[in-house]
């Protein structure tokens, strides 16, 4: 039987015409939703095809209120599809597989809360997107993921104990001054925290929230020892991401939770006289 059929069995006039405002609903909210964050977007102006960059924290609230706007509108139906099916097996079968996807959104919400909220997860997590390499001269990297997700937070530099001076600079200033070390080095992020040798060899600094870019790590030997240093970028997730997130897996909780438990008495009503298990 075709997908969705035994839904329909004896639906009738009023369940067709239900279901047809349902579809019209949805893809006027899809529409607007996309011409939203087109504006959403480019208002910002930090979207960028060469190099590609995606902000996605400019519309990520957006897009989850809609899902939970959505999300309810799809239950109001529901209870419409089964107060109007004729048959007490499609009222049944409609209430099950509403429950059984209303079961599945609410495990990945709690477990997108546990990730993101849960102090020893997260941590986890976020070392494990922490970035690590050598450098003797240069090294450059992205401030940010393409999506504007994950960023650099923190900056480590270790030295085996060679001294060396080290300046992280961004893409203008790299290849305005790249020749001219005495000029770029004033131009550094780190400006407190530059100079590593045997008695500091390591050094960890913040890395501002700027724009995305490329940045760069400049290193100046100061002795006859141009061993490489290794560096490490630590990486969090955007704010916005893990404020926004897990207050909205919240409200996909609740909403299905109530229409759970809604369902559940209307399946538990039918379930004895349906010809579905």
């Amino acid at each position: 039987m075709m997908e969705g059929g035994r839904e329909a069995l004896e639906g009738g006039w009023r369940l067709t015409r239900i279901r047809r405002i349902k579809s019209y609903l949805y893809m006027i909210q899809v529409i607007f939703a996309m011409v939203a964050v087109v504006i959403l977007i480019f208002s910002e102006e930090a979207f960028s095809l060469k190099p590609f960059y995606l902000p996605i924290n400019s519309f990520i609230y957006f897009l989850l209120l809609m899902g939970v706007i959505i999300a309810a509108e799809s239950f109001y139906f529901r209870t419409l599809e089964i107060r109007f099916a004729r048959s007490t097996s499609s009222k049944s079968l409609m209430a099950k597989r509403f429950i059984r996807r209303g079961i599945i959104i609410i495990g990945i919400c709690v477990a997108v809360i546990i990730i993101l909220k849960v102090p020893f997860i997260y941590n986890a997590f976020e070392n494990a997107m922490s970035a690590s390499g050598t450098v003797s001269s240069v090294a450059e990297f992205n401030n940010k993921d393409h999506l504007g997700l994950i960023a650099v937070n923190r900056i480590t530099i270790e030295s085996d104990g060679n001294a060396a001076n080290v300046y992280v600079v961004n893409s203008d200033y790299y290849s305005t001054y790249a020749s001219d070390l005495e000029t770029l080095k004033l131009y550094r992020i780190n400006y407190l925290k530059y100079s590593v040798d045997a008695n500091n060899p390591t050094i960890t600094f913040s890395f501002p929230d700027t724009k995305y870019d490329t940045f760069y790590i400049v290193v100046q030997h100061l002795d006859n020892d141009p061993s490489p240093l290794s560096y490490t970028l630590h990486k969090n997730i955007s704010s916005i991401f893990l404020d926004y997130v897990p207050l909205f897996a919240l409200l996909f909780i609740i909403v299905y939770a109530v229409a759970i438990v809604y369902l559940l008495a209307i399946r538990k009503k039918y379930a004895g006289e349906s010809i579905y298990r």
